[in-house]
């Protein structure tokens, strides 16, 4: 995949261009890769359907920007977490510990788990999207490692997200709360984890 080597020149070109990638990530998270079509992303976008064909060679390129910011988005909220879980003691941290691993690891309830967790899947359908989240998973597993670093968890930054993705899925499917399930589930591990150690 090939990506533009030049934006586009104006700002009204560049703030047309944001608008229709933010489209496509608001279709992607919400519908899946499938649903992100020029005819969509103009529509959600309040934009002409040639719009999206002028600044976007095809979907896939669509697809990979749409995937790019919404892995951003959440690392962003994970590094957030990490940025308060340095501002704590050690001690601090790790009594907030699961509370900041939430946060760094599950939307914000703003977000339907069930309809994350849909999208997620459904980024196998798209080459590019897989790409994306996984060079986004990068800086998700690094905060995530910050906040178990300040909390002296002796655990990995992959583990937590195994652990977080598998209780929602449990939970989604079973008709649990998600965030009760992910924060019992991160506990124990935790405490196994902690008595492994001693």
């Amino acid at each position: 995949m090939t990506e533009s080597t030049q934006g586009p020149k104006s700002l009204k070109a560049q703030i047309t261009r944001a608008s229709l990638v933010l489209a496509a990530a608001a279709l992607l998270r919400e519908q899946g890769p499938k649903a992100v079509t020029y005819r969509k992303v103009a529509k959600w976008a309040g934009a002409a359907s040639s719009s999206v064909g002028y600044y976007f060679d095809s979907v896939t390129e669509l697809l990979h920007e749409a995937g790019k910011h919404n892995i951003q988005l959440w690392a962003q909220r994970a590094e957030g977490a990490a940025d308060a879980a340095e501002e704590l003691s050690s001690e601090e941290c790790r009594e907030r510990v699961v509370e900041l691993l939430l946060r760094a690891c599950l939307p914000d309830d703003s977000v339907v788990p069930a309809a994350h967790y849909a999208q997620l899947i459904a980024a196998a359908d798209s080459d590019v999207v897989t790409e994306a989240y996984r060079k986004g998973r990068r800086a998700l597993d690094a905060a995530i490692e910050r906040i178990l670093t300040r909390a002296d968890v002796p655990m990995s930054p992959r583990m937590i997200g195994v652990i977080v993705d598998g209780a929602a899925v449990a939970a989604i499917s079973e008709g649990y709360d998600v965030r009760d399930m992910a924060r019992r589930l991160i506990e124990e591990s935790i405490e196994v984890h902690q008595t492994a150690a001693k």
